[in-house]
């Protein structure tokens, strides 16, 4: 569904994927498990009465599986560009394994093949402070090392990835076992005050579509109590 103009949530299974639509421009952030492909492409089909080929770039917030299991097949559909920070990027081209232990990267060696799902050299390389799609990039790391979030000063909205999530009208971290480092999370998260926010959109929860700054400097003040 359509979020604020401009930007769609795509919900999957577990994961959120979006669509940002700037005239002729679409934008992809985030591509969820194998086998999301066709929940992307039919949306874009049957919701926008466009093509999936109108796709020009794939925005990935971070490495983890669930956010780009379905990376190889859209690029394949698109011919997209794929945008993701340097720090994640051997994850994508599959020169380094995932968090999780032998278990994770078994199973996830096991979707690739069930899918036919599989890596993907990435196109650009995001850092701090470049624009791509209208969108400011901010590096985030803490829950990986290259997590990203997307800022839109127009529309005063913002993409987390997986940094924040919305429970019972507060803002949370995704859990202290997903934090490998809390210093740099929170410092992270801080950075976001920096900024005029009012939408946040989440890589597994529902949006914040009012009051994002009050909501951010809320969960600032407990975050550092759940990550001790």
């Amino acid at each position: 569904m359509e979020i604020i103009p401009g930007i769609h949530e795509l919900r999957g299974r577990m994961v959120n994927c979006y669509l940002t639509v700037d005239g002729d421009e679409l934008m992809l952030i985030d591509t969820g498990l194998p086998g999301n492909s066709s929940n992307i492409t039919e949306y874009i089909e049957n919701n926008l009465n466009r093509s999936p080929q109108d796709i020009e770039t794939i925005v990935i917030t971070h490495n983890h599986f669930d956010h780009v299991g379905s990376l190889s097949k859209i690029k394949r559909i698109t011919g997209a560009k794929v945008a993701v920070h340097p720090d994640d990027a051997d994850y994508i081209r599959g020169k380094a394994r995932h968090a999780g232990g032998a278990f994770m990267n078994s199973l996830i060696k096991l979707y690739q093949v069930i899918y036919r799902s599989g890596t993907v050299e990435p196109d650009i390389l995001l850092k701090e402070g470049d624009i791509i799609g209208g969108y400011r990039v901010i590096h985030t790391p803490g829950h990986t090392e290259g997590s990203i979030c997307l800022y839109n000063p127009d529309k005063r909205a913002i993409f987390v990835g997986d940094n924040l999530q919305l429970r019972d009208g507060k803002l949370h971290s995704p859990g202290k076992r997903l934090i490998p480092d809390p210093e740099k999370y929170v410092k992270s998260m801080e950075k976001l005050l920096e900024y005029d926010i009012k939408v946040i959109l989440t890589g597994h929860t529902a949006p914040v579509t009012s009051d994002g700054v009050k909501l951010i400097r809320e969960f600032l003040e407990d975050v550092k109590k759940e990550l001790n």
